[in-house]
């Protein structure tokens, strides 16, 4: 017996960051590529785009799935995610699944430079909620942003954690240091 409902809802949860199973689920079922799976409220892209699956994002799209704002965005694909925006300005303040903002999705790209595509097209929620992404993919440059523009460090994320306790846990240096040095007396 499967632990799964359906096809589609294998394929969104490997979205979160299991490309070969991906891979395996799409050979089999192609026309789930862009589904959303209700229960979620979830499609494969945008389960990828949140979790900072890149290798996920990019089989999607190799595959003809049509990248969303986040998935521009936590790609590092900044002249797109600009396009995007301009094209189409309220994307700027749409969250993708779970309610998770393009700032935290800028944030996983790791990339100063896509973060500024954001914040220019007025994206503001979720910056502090971004700094854990900034954690997450391990980026000093984009956590200094963050920090730039004003973003909190003491926000915890669904696991109770600040992103001091996450860089703290996974043993990056550099990033507590920089957010031992931001703390607050």
């Amino acid at each position: 017996m499967s632990a799964f409902e359906s096809p589609l809802h294998e394929l969104v949860a490997h979205a979160h960051g299991n490309a070969a199973r991906v891979a395996e689920l799409l050979e089999a079922h192609p026309e789930l590529l862009e589904e959303r799976y209700a229960a979620w409220n979830e499609t494969p892209m945008e389960a990828a785009a949140h979790t900072g699956s890149r290798d996920v994002a990019e089989l999607l799209m190799a595959r003809g799935a049509r990248p969303t704002h986040g998935a521009l965005a936590m790609l590092g694909r900044a002249d797109d995610l600009r396009a995007a925006l301009e094209a189409q300005p309220s994307l700027a303040h749409t969250p993708g699944a779970h309610g998770i903002s393009l700032l935290y999705h800028a944030a996983l790209s790791g990339d100063p430079r896509v973060l500024e595509v954001a914040w220019g097209a007025g994206a503001r929620e979720g910056l502090d909620h971004a700094v854990h992404a900034s954690v997450l993919a391990g980026s000093a440059d984009a956590l200094r942003w963050l920090l730039a523009r004003g973003a909190r460090l003491d926000a915890p994320n669904a696991q109770g954690k600040t992103p001091l306790a996450v860089a703290r846990a996974r043993g990056a240096d550099e990033l507590v240091a920089v957010l031992e040095a931001n703390r607050t007396a």
